[in-house]
C-alpha cells in the first residue's frame, strides 16, 4: 500500500494529459449552441459573428458592399450593394438559396464543398430583409440580416429664420425659400437633418456684397464670405450667423446663403437662398453716468449705444439738439465689424453755468438717435450739509460739539465753528483741506462762551464757491458725548489728509462710550497717591511677600 500513492497519482497526470488532447483549450463550452430550430429539423442562427453550423460543420461568410454582415445582423449601403458569399462544409452544398424580404432573387447548384460568388442585388431605397438558406447533404441552415440602401443626400428641415420641410396633412416636402427678411443682423440657423444613414457634414456659407459710400469694389464679395463646417452634425444644428445690412440705396446689402449637407456615402445636397436685413429701428442712447472735472469747468459724460443691426458711429455736440457739427466719438465703415453695443465716454467744457451736450448715434441704415443733457456744473459740484442731530449739542458748561458730514459735491474744503449770539466767532476747526474729494465726515469739540449759541460749517467746493449751514444751540440737556483725544492730533476725513488743529478733535464717535465732563481729570494729593497705588501694587505686594518669607525661614532656623 506504501506505493498506492505515487501510483495513483502518476494514474491522474496521464489522464489529464489524454484529456488535454482530445479536449480544445477552450474546452464544450467553446462550441456554438444550437439557437432554435424551424421545427423540420433546420438550425436557424442567429447574433454568432460568423455565420457558423458546428453540427453540420458550415460556415457562411457574407459580406454586403465590403462591409461584413453577421447572422442577425445589420448594414446600411449606398446604392445597388453587391453581395458577396463564401460558403464551405465538409459535406457537398447542394442548394443556396438568397431572398430579400422573403422572395428569392438568387438561386445556386453548387454541388461541391466550397462556394465562392459576388452579385448585385438591385434593391430599392429602404431597408430590406435578407435571407440566405444553405443545404448540405447533412441539413439546413438559415441565416438572416437587415440591408438598408441609402443613396439619397440628407434632408434638411430648416425652422429658423427660415422655414422649410414637411407640412400639411399629406405631410409633404417643402422646399426652401429664395428671398426671407430680418430686422437684426445676427440670427441663429436652426433645424433638422434626417438621412438613413449617418451625416458627415454641414457647411454654411454666407457671402455679403456691399458698396462703401455707393462706390463699387470687386473685392467685396470676397472680403464679406463666411464658411461655417459642422463635422457630425447628428440629426440637428443650431448656429449663430452674423449678416450684413440692406443698403438698397446703393443697391447692395444681400446676404446669400449656401447651405451643403453630406453623409458618410458621399450623398450631397446643397440649398440657395438669400436674407435681407431691414433695419427699422434706430440706434438706442443710455446715460450711464455725468460727472464733473475736479480740474476744469468741464463734465464728463458715459453713455451706452445699442443697436440690433450695426453701430456705424456715435459723436457729441457742445451744444443742443439744434445745433451744428460733433466731435466723433466712434466710427466703423466695415457693416459687418459694427458693434451691436458700445460705451463711450468725454469729458466736455462747460464754461457758461448751465449747458447742453448733445449725443449723436448712427446706425447701419443712417437712422439717427440724438439725446441732449441739460448740465449745471454748478449743480454738480455743489455738496450737501448735514448734522447729526443726536449727537450735535451741549458737551459741557462751556463747550458744543459738532457730528455730521459734507457729501455730493466736490469738496475742496470744511471747517467748523463755533458762534456766539451775536454771530462772531469762538473756536474754529480745520476739518479737511486735502484734494478734491466727495465725502468729508466731521466729529469736533468746540469751545462756547455762553447760550445760546451756535456751530457753523463753511465748506469750499472746486471752483472756489462757499457753501454753509448753521444749526442754533440752546442750554438744554447735554447730548451723549464721545470720547475725547487731546488737541494737536490729526483729524479723520474721507478722501484726503487732515489738518492739524490746535482744537480737540473727536474720533469714533458711533461706537465710543460717553465722557462726563466732570470726570475727565483727578488732581490734589489724594489723587496723586492713589494713581501711584495703582501703578505699582503689583511690584508692592511681591516685595511683601519676598519679605514674610524671609522672615519665616530666619525663625525656622533659630
Amino acid at each position: 500500500m506504501s506505493g498506492s500513492g505515487p501510483r495513483k497519482c502518476l494514474v491522474v497526470g496521464v489522464c489529464v494529459l489524454i484529456a488535454g488532447l482530445v479536449v480544445p483549450a477552450g474546452g464544450v463550452a467553446a462550441q456554438p449552441a444550437v439557437a432554435g430550430s424551424d421545427g423540420a429539423g433546420n438550425n436557424i442562427h442567429a447574433g454568432a459573428p460568423f455565420a457558423t453550423d458546428q453540427a453540420l460543420n458550415l460556415t457562411t461568410n457574407l459580406t454586403v458592399a465590403g462591409t461584413p454582415l453577421p447572422d442577425g445582423g445589420s448594414v446600411t449601403t449606398a446604392d445597388n450593394p453587391r453581395l458577396a458569399m463564401n460558403v464551405t462544409s465538409n459535406a457537398t452544398i447542394e442548394v443556396i438559396s438568397v431572398r430579400i424580404n422573403d422572395n428569392t432573387r438568387r438561386s445556386y447548384v453548387p454541388n461541391a464543398t466550397a462556394f465562392n460568388e459576388s452579385t448585385r442585388l438591385d434593391l430599392d431605397a429602404g431597408t430590406h430583409d435578407l435571407t440566405t438558406v444553405v443545404r448540405t447533404a447533412n441539413g439546413t441552415t438559415t441565416y438572416t440580416g437587415t440591408i438598408t440602401e441609402d443613396p439619397n443626400a440628407p434632408l434638411v428641415t430648416f425652422e429658423a429664420p427660415m422655414s422649410a420641410g414637411f407640412v400639411g396633412p399629406d405631410n409633404e416636402y417643402e422646399p426652401l425659400g429664395n428671398n426671407y427678411t430680418v430686422n437684426q443682423a445676427t440670427v441663429t440657423l436652426e433645424g433638422t437633418i434626417q438621412d438613413q444613414s449617418a451625416v458627415e457634414y454641414m457647411e454654411i456659407t454666407r457671402y455679403y456684397n456691399y458698396r462703401p459710400g455707393g462706390r463699387y469694389r470687386p473685392d467685396a464679395e470676397a472680403d464679406a464670405k463666411r464658411e461655417i463646417e459642422i463635422p457630425d452634425p447628428g440629426d440637428s444644428f443650431s448656429r449663430e450667423l452674423r449678416l450684413g445690412p440692406g443698403r438698397p440705396s446703393v443697391g447692395s446689402g444681400a446676404n446669400r446663403l449656401q447651405i451643403e449637407v453630406a453623409d458618410e456615402y458621399g450623398n450631397v445636397r446643397q440649398y440657395h437662398t438669400q436674407i435681407t436685413v431691414n433695419d427699422t429701428a434706430a440706434p438706442e442712447i443710455n446715460v450711464l453716468d455725468r460727472r464733473p472735472v475736479a480740474t476744469r469747468s468741464a463734465v464728463e459724460v458715459s453713455a451706452e449705444v445699442t443697436d440690433s443691426v450695426g453701430i456705424s458711429s456715435i459723436g457729441v455736440r457742445d451744444g443742443p439738439v439744434t445745433g451744428a457739427g460733433q466731435d466723433v466719438l466712434f466710427t466703423q465703415r466695415q457693416p459687418l465689424q459694427r458693434p451691436f453695443s458700445k460705451t463711450v465716454t468725454t469729458t466736455v467744457p462747460i464754461l457758461d453755468g448751465t449747458k447742453a451736450i448733445t449725443l449723436i448715434a448712427t446706425d447701419q441704415a443712417n437712422h439717427r438717435t440724438t439725446r441732449e443733457l441739460a448740465v449745471n456744473y454748478s449743480e454738480l459740484v455743489t455738496p450737501a450739509i448735514q448734522f447729526d442731530n443726536s449727537l450735535t449739542g451741549t458737551a459741557g458748561a462751556q463747550r458744543v460739539q459738532a457730528v455730521g458730514r459734507v457729501y455730493d459735491g466736490q469738496i475742496s474744503r470744511v471747517r467748523v465753528e463755533s458762534l456766539t449770539p451775536d454771530g462772531e466767532t469762538i473756536d474754529i476747526n480745520s476739518v479737511y483741506s486735502g484734494g478734491v474729494t466727495e465725502n468729508v465726515s466731521f466729529r469736533e469739540l468746540l469751545d462756547a462762551e455762553a447760550y445760546p449759541a451756535a456751530v457753523r460749517v463753511r465748506v469750499i467746493d472746486v471752483t472756489g464757491t462757499e457753501h454753509t449751514k448753521t444749526i442754533e444751540l440752546s442750554q438744554s440737556e447735554p447730548v451723549d458725548e464721545v470720547v475725547v483725544e487731546g488737541a494737536g492730533t490729526e483729524t479723520e476725513t474721507a478722501g484726503g489728509e487732515g489738518d492739524q488743529s490746535d482744537s480737540t478733535t473727536l474720533r469714533n464717535i458711533e461706537s465710543s462710550p460717553a465722557v462726563s465732563p466732570g470726570t475727565a481729570d483727578q488732581s490734589g494729593p489724594l489723587g496723586t497717591l492713589t494713581g501711584l497705588v495703582s501703578e505699582y501694587a503689583l511690584p508692592i505686594v511681591g516685595l511683601l511677600l519676598v519679605v514674610i518669607l524671609l522672615l519665616v525661614v530666619q525663625q525656622r532656623r533659630g
